[in-house]
């Protein structure tokens, strides 16, 4: 083929794996018009010269730029003009990377705690468990909850105080550098039990759990944290969340 002068839209379509519209398309938008436009039946010839500037389009599509971007950059006038474009790609990208892990971490977090908490789950009893210290990101009220990006990246814990309630981000590994404000929820022993359906129905479940442990001098707070919630489920009837009681130390 390297000996022929010119190639039809089909074949030049197969030397690089395109489908033919996308070069009538790359026509249209006058990114590679043919050489030859046979002018009895429309039919396109492209000089074999022009598969390295398809080569540069390919090259660049890969490369994630746009079609615009690619018209763009088809108008540089030097190699220096086009490698610091390439360069200003490149920083574009690896800021992409960068984010994409973000969000893979936070997906893999996610799976991790539904993992680690759902064997737990037992919607029966109430059991009294030892916790560690563990740590949060305040969110603050409900109408703070959406905005940011801490509801979305970590397990949700929502503080219920008797006239309250306040939203924060379960840490469940590395305390992220980017935000200064963390809380601690004290180590010590709690009343846990689950609650299975919407959270405007948690409040029962509240009382069941309080009523078990009512010798037990528990504190005020009670701690919920989403554990099947709806970023994993639709329907709210099979939401899962543990709430936890903390038992007061004695004095």
């Amino acid at each position: 083929m390297a000996n022929k002068e010119y190639l039809n839209v089909n074949e030049l379509a197969t030397l690089f794996g395109l489908n033919v519209q996308t070069l009538h398309y790359y026509d249209k938008i006058g990114i590679l018009k043919p050489s030859y436009r046979d002018p009895k039946n429309g039919y396109r010839k492209y000089r074999f010269d022009q598969t390295y500037k398809l080569a540069s389009i390919r090259y660049m599509r890969k490369l994630g730029y746009s079609i615009e971007a690619v018209r763009d950059f088809q108008d540089t006038k030097s190699p220096d003009e086009a490698l610091k474009r390439l360069k200003e790609r490149s920083v574009a990208i690896h800021a992409q990377w960068e984010e994409m892990m973000r969000i893979d971490h936070a997906i893999l977090r996610k799976i991790q705690f539904i993992e680690d908490s759902k064997d737990g789950i037992d919607y029966e009893n109430i059991q009294v468990v030892k916790y560690p210290e563990r740590k949060y990101i305040p969110i603050g009220a409900e109408e703070e909850l959406y905005a940011g990006e801490s509801f979305y990246f970590y397990p949700t814990i929502v503080f219920y105080g008797e006239n309250s309630k306040e939203f924060g981000a379960l840490l469940t590994d590395a305390v992220p550098e980017e935000n200064a404000e963390i809380r601690t929820i004290p180590a010590g022993t709690y009343v846990v039990g689950y609650h299975k359906g919407a959270y405007e129905e948690i409040q029962d479940s509240f009382k069941r759990i309080k009523e078990w442990g009512r010798n037990l001098n528990l504190e005020d707070t009670i701690l919920a944290l989403n554990i099947i919630d709806q970023f994993v489920e639709q329907d709210n009837d099979n939401y899962s969340t543990r709430i936890e009681v903390r038992i007061a130390d004695t004095k």
